[in-house]
């Protein structure tokens, strides 16, 4: 299987790396690794978690996919810390769009 080659990241931290795919649709796609997640427990947690967090703020407005990779330092982090980092990232990304049109 040929993976599809993402765009550069618009957010990067220790904890997650977001990315936008200009699709016709809305959609999220979250990424986590068995090699630092090793039990499906912690990895649904986290998925649930980042799904949760784009629903209760409206992130997914406008089309395209966000694909969001997670890192180990994520599972530390308290719901309303990782709230407010993708919030930041993902209206800095709509922000910088309506900017430039």
């Amino acid at each position: 299987m040929i993976k599809p080659k993402l765009p550069k990241h618009f957010h990067s931290s220790k904890n997650l790396r977001l990315f936008h795919l200009p699709l016709e649709s809305c959609a999220l796609r979250i990424s986590i690794s068995k090699k630092n997640f090793k039990l499906a427990v912690d990895r649904n947690k986290i998925k649930r978690q980042v799904k949760e967090i784009f629903k209760k703020n409206n992130l997914l407005k406008e089309s395209g996919a966000f694909v969001v990779l997670v890192y180990k330092p994520f599972s530390e982090l308290k719901f309303s810390e990782a709230s407010v980092e993708v919030v930041k990232a993902v209206e800095s990304l709509y922000q910088n769009r309506n900017t430039k049109k």
